[in-house]
């Protein structure tokens, strides 16, 4: 949500609600809910009345020692979400032929200060493996971040990228200059890194939906015939969700 549609007054509620059903979407094991306030910043008795709200709706289950995991109710909730985005089930058609390349294929959408994978997939994985398989990302460590982060106006993302930088290594001025060259290109180009590697992402719809990437060792040099790949999946993509949309 940008700062222009943000209501004048949102419920604080469903926001905290909302952030404490993300963190136990997140969690890899079961949660108490004093770590999900100290990860949250809540008190403990909020963190402990929201979990238990979701466990009376069936969203989370209470383990014998007292701790919150995903219910069945979760799970509902995300097969229900991916249906009624359309992306996935759209995009993965497309998806798949990018796997010839020999490089992993990431489908991801901006959220807040993070890139969320729909599918991330490497070239020898079953494509069904891919489906929520990465944690959220640090959308400037990802070109998929970077190339949604360019089609915001400039203070949306500039906000977004200060949040996320604890130290931020940019000055505004550099910020811009980056996020113009995206725009220019069409695509977000990330040299090799020691955790992630070299990716290039490109967008998929204007106004963008959700970023398309190749991740994996490839150089400089293969990145406009990589980028004509990316870039007609992408366009595909949001040929068909476009006319699913008017059908």
């Amino acid at each position: 949500m940008t700062e222009n549609t943000r209501p004048a007054q949102p419920n604080m509620s469903l926001c905290h609600g909302i952030a404490c059903l993300q963190f136990l979407a997140m969690a890899d094991r079961p949660i108490g809910s004093r770590e999900a306030a100290r990860a949250l910043g809540f008190e403990p008795t909020r963190a402990n009345r929201l979990l238990g709200t979701l466990a009376s709706l069936g969203i989370a289950e209470k383990t014998a020692d007292q701790k919150y995991q995903a219910g069945p109710g979760l799970h509902v909730l995300a097969a229900q979400s991916l249906r009624g985005s359309r992306l996935l089930n759209v995009a993965l058609p497309h998806l798949k032929p990018l796997l010839n390349q020999g490089l992993a294929v990431a489908l991801g959408v901006l959220w807040r200060m993070h890139v969320c994978y729909l599918w991330y997939i490497l070239p020898d994985q079953d494509p069904g493996q891919g489906i929520g398989a990465s944690n959220p990302w640090p959308a400037w460590d990802s070109s998929i971040g970077r190339v949604l982060l360019a089609a915001l106006p400039l203070s949306d993302a500039r906000r977004l990228y200060l949040q996320e930088q604890a130290k931020p290594c940019k000055t505004c001025l550099e910020f811009k200059r980056n996020l113009n060259a995206i725009r220019r290109q069409g695509y977000a180009f990330i040299p090799k890194k020691a955790i992630s590697g070299t990716t290039l992402g490109v967008p998929i719809g204007s106004p963008p939906v959700a970023g398309l990437a190749f991740c994996g060792n490839f150089s400089a040099r293969s990145v406009p015939r990589l980028f004509r790949l990316l870039n007609r999946s992408a366009t595909d993509i949001s040929q068909e969700l476009k006319s699913r949309r008017n059908s």
